[in-house]
């Protein structure tokens, strides 16, 4: 009897299934399930950054080295291969784009729609599939689980009573030994034995629980199963969906099984394959090299037959073609003297070329001369013209000459070519810094104006004109106005195409005579 209590009192912990609660695991998977559904729409959004990031860098890199191959020395075929691995990056941008959306708006929605209607989410908080499956479980493990607590209650008393009597035993041996009173050893005789009975009838109560227990346990499996297998096709079913959305995730991202794909790194090696070295030596040959073509320098021969104010007019018509124009003033120089060209500016298409004027036209007389006489005359009047024309013809011969090596170096340039002799106003003696103190000539309170009567006078006129163009005088002598200025003409137009004005304020001067126009 009492090695069957020692027996029956081995206690065998176990952590299967079907202990009760045990079916806790597999509610918590439908939750983890959700939780999953999550954690993979999180998967793709991550992946699906990676892919429009890697594409963004992909486009800033081909987009700053196409420019820099665009302005580099490189050329020819080679320089459209470089360029070919910027066109590739493009692409493969362009693809990587692809499977970003594709991730987001087909993978990613497919997941987050399944995950929509699997798990329903509850007012009180948790899924409604949570609760259904734990109700299932509970439900099939009751009956079961209420025979397994008498079970465990009967089995506390019969291992409670079998150590009852196995207690009485010890002490009714220990008095034996002792040899005690009778009647003390009669009462603990009688305490043995009532404990054998009880612990009969609590093994009869154990073995009858555990009789009934096995007797619903097959019902209790079958339950347990039941539910079970039902949530079982419910995770299967998460499985399936997930094991299809992976390998569609895969064909999208798989860029090797896509013709594009292919087609791009085709192209690539064609256009690389396709640079000729040779044919690049070629180019820069022709285009570079001793192959350009070349305006060589030929002898042009000049009119000189015409008169030399015709000679004049027509420098500065070839000036013009030159989209260039020549100063007005040409002064008297020293036969030392050279030509030199000085204050190159741009001037406009649109505006007409500025005729030239010689100095005869703006020297100051600084003498007193007798009446009647020409204050422009030297004494040797004879002897300084002669030697006026022959420095003329010079300086008309160097200014053609400068005019030719400016346009054969800058023939794509508009220039306006200021000629002046490098000694403009030759200083007498009686003519210095002094005596004009740099006062505008033409002022009308000073005594230095050349139109009051010193040059033989111009026949009277007063013409109201309109300015046509801005014109800055170059010239204390000169008029500046804006085009739509009125002026008034007060003196015909010369040989070198320049008029003498007066603008509103009281002004005289002079003015190229093509700059206006009369008002009608």
């Amino acid at each position: 009897m009492s090695g069957s209590c020692d027996g029956s009192m081995i206690d065998v912990s176990s952590d299967s299934f079907w202990e009760v609660g045990n079916y806790k695991r597999t509610v918590k998977r439908v939750d983890d399930g959700n939780r999953l559904c999550n954690d993979l729409m999180s998967c793709l959004h991550e992946r699906a950054r990676i892919e429009k990031s890697y594409a963004q860098q992909l486009t800033e890199w081909a987009k700053r080295w196409r420019q820099l191959i665009d302005k580099g020395p490189q050329y020819g075929s080679l320089e459209r291969a470089w360029s070919a691995l910027c066109t590739e990056a493009e692409k493969v941008s362009e693809l990587h784009m692809e499977v970003k959306a594709s991730l987001m708006g087909e993978d990613y929605e497919k997941a987050k729609n399944w995950q929509k209607d699997a798990f329903h989410k509850q007012m009180i908080g948790g899924f409604k599939e949570t609760k259904e499956a734990d109700d299932g479980f509970r439900k099939a493990q009751k009956p079961w689980a209420k025979k397994l607590r008498e079970v465990d209650t009967t089995k506390k008393a019969y291992h409670s009573a079998c150590k009852e009597e196995k207690l009485a035993s010890s002490r009714e041996n220990s008095s034996k030994l002792e040899n005690s009173n009778p009647d003390a050893l009669k009462k603990l005789q009688d305490k043995v034995e009532k404990c054998q009975q009880e612990v009969q009838k609590t093994k009869e109560r154990y073995e009858k629980s555990l009789e009934d227990l096995d007797k619903v346990t097959p019902q209790y499996m079958e339950n347990m199963e039941q539910v079970f297998e039902q949530w079982q096709q419910f995770e299967d079913g998460r499985l399936h969906f997930f094991r299809e959305l992976l390998l569609e995730v895969k064909q999208h991202l798989d860029l090797s099984t896509n013709h594009k794909f292919q087609t791009i790194y085709q192209t690539l090696e064609d256009t690389v394959s396709a640079s000729d070295t040779e044919e690049d030596l070629k180019w820069f040959r022709s285009n570079h090299g001793p192959g350009m073509p070349m305006n060589w320098p030929q002898f042009e021969n000049v009119d000189w037959s015409k008169p030399r104010y015709h000679m004049r007019r027509s420098i500065v018509d070839w000036s013009l073609d030159l989209n260039r124009t020549l100063s007005r003033r040409e002064t008297k120089k020293k036969p030392t003297d050279g030509v030199t060209l000085t204050g190159i500016s741009q001037t406009g298409s649109d505006q007409p070329v500025q005729p030239a004027k010689t100095s005869s036209s703006l020297t100051v007389p600084t003498k007193t001369a007798p009446a009647g006489s020409n204050p422009f005359e030297d004494e040797d009047d004879d002897e300084d013209g002669d030697e006026e024309m022959e420095m003329e013809e010079e300086e008309e011969e160097e200014v053609m000459n400068a005019v030719e090596e400016r346009s054969t170096a800058n023939h794509n340039s508009v220039n306006k070519a200021e000629v002046k002799t490098a000694g403009s106003v030759e200083k007498t003696p009686d003519w210095s810094d002094e005596d004009t103190g740099g006062a505008n000539p033409f002022a009308t309170n000073g005594d230095a104006n050349p139109f009051d009567g010193d040059e033989p006078a111009s026949p009277v006129v007063s013409v109201a004109v309109r300015a046509l163009y801005d014109y800055e005088g170059q010239e204390q002598d000169e008029l500046s106005f804006k085009a739509g200025d009125e002026l008034t003409k007060i003196g015909n137009e010369d040989d070198q195409g320049w008029c003498k004005g007066r603008l509103k304020d009281g002004l005289l001067g002079l003015y190229p005579a093509n700059y206006v126009e009369d008002i009608q």
